[in-house]
């Protein structure tokens, strides 16, 4: 069975963005650099077949592409327990609500085909929170890799205050 399994993932691997190297080879590379790549997600997971995308040379849109308020159910498919976390929160309850009002989603925190670390996310978080509470900035505050990051003081995907 773990034969199988890792003979799937590596023709998952080899077949992971075969068909939009030749025009999103940045893109492909960033995936195959990624957790998700590493375990055969490929393209046509959150893009679809995308066939009249590739025979129109890009003239035609993929199946698939997420809108900001369609990105956490993409990406809840298979994340479940963080989709239920994220539904709770502001920002979840802001994106679901198709508000005028952004919010972020998944790809706003984590990036797209490549992951962001944790000082692109605070910068990302810093687009639309760039002055802190005063809680945010008093002395004692548990920082990490010696700076202050959203986490520090709030859960990953709830966003709720757990120090």
């Amino acid at each position: 069975m773990i034969v199988l399994l890792l003979l799937w993932n590596g023709l998952a691997w080899a077949q992971l963005g075969r068909n939009c190297t030749p025009c999103h080879s940045e893109q492909v590379d960033d995936v195959r650099g990624h957790k998700h790549g590493a375990a055969g997600v490929t393209c046509e997971v959150c893009h679809g077949a995308s066939q009249k995308h590739r025979d129109a040379l890009g003239a035609a849109a993929p199946d698939k592409v997420a809108g900001p308020d369609e990105v956490p159910a993409l990406c809840g498919g298979c994340h479940t327990g963080q989709l239920k976390d994220y539904a709770l929160s502001r920002h979840g309850k802001i994106v679901a609500a198709k508000s005028e009002q952004r919010a972020a989603n998944c790809a706003t925190c984590h990036g797209v085909h490549a992951a962001r670390n944790v000082v692109a996310m605070k910068r990302q978080c810093d687009r639309c929170h760039a002055s802190l509470p005063q809680a945010c900035t008093r002395a004692g505050v548990a920082a990490t890799a010696g700076r202050l990051v959203c986490a520090s003081c709030h859960a990953p995907h709830t966003l709720a205050r757990v120090k």
